[in-house]
């Protein structure tokens, strides 16, 4: 199971995931650069020279079963890297896991947050509630982490659907009872992206319920792993 990350985040999140899932399931933390093992290289500002540089990560799987799973960002990136795999490798997900994130196809009708003006750019991130106080107020933590920030959600703001026939692997999307950003309906959209079965789950918390409800989380990817 390959695990991506949220903007700003590090794969490092996914350390402990392997213990508690089933013994068949290995989780493969992928890094995207510019944090982590990777923080002395540059990120991207743009999905698609994302996608292909994580591609020869997934493909040396070689034949082996493999699942996606992406939480914010990383469930667009996840997306965007199962329809290049099953596209142009024949090399479909057996599953695609997304979380918190609204269906890809979905326009976007905010304003654009990494061109946001310094003060209002750390008023979202404080509105986003993933970013602790203490870090907020740090600055010398700020001068690394916002242009890392900046960079992935220009990821996400410069992204552009492009309509295409829908994944042949299953679906699992996941949404907070309580997230502001990314509302319920929109999870559930992702169901017209895939022939296969499409499982929509609702777990308590906000934006970032991932940390709060992981054991719950967890139980539910290896439940479907199982199947």
């Amino acid at each position: 199971m390959f695990c991506l990350p949220y903007a700003g985040g590090s794969a490092r999140m996914y350390a402990d995931w392997e213990r508690h899932l089933p013994a068949f399931v290995q989780v493969v933390p992928v890094e995207p650069p510019g944090r982590g093992s990777r923080v002395s290289e540059p990120p991207h500002t743009r999905l698609e020279p994302l996608v292909d540089e994580l591609l020869p990560r997934v493909l040396a799987a070689g034949d082996a079963p493999y699942a996606l799973f992406g939480y914010s960002l990383g469930a667009l990136v996840a997306f965007e890297l199962a329809r290049v795999l099953e596209r142009r490798h024949r090399r479909p997900p057996v599953h695609l896991f997304v979380g918190a994130f609204r269906a890809p196809h979905l326009p976007r009708t905010a304003v654009p947050d990494h061109d946001l003006p310094e003060p209002q750019f750390r008023e979202r991130l404080r509105a986003f509630n993933g970013t602790p106080e203490d870090v907020l107020a740090d600055e010398s933590l700020m001068e690394l982490l916002v242009p890392i920030l900046r960079a992935d959600l220009a990821v996400a703001d410069t992204y552009r659907h492009r309509p295409d026939r829908p994944l042949t692997c299953p679906i699992t999307a996941f949404a907070g009872s309580d997230d502001a950003e990314v509302p319920v309906g929109s999870v559930a959209r992702w169901r017209r992206h895939t022939h296969a079965g499409f499982t929509l789950k609702v777990l308590e918390g906000d934006h970032f319920f991932l940390h709060r409800q992981e054991r719950a989380l967890l139980a539910e990817l290896a439940s479907a792993v199982s199947v």
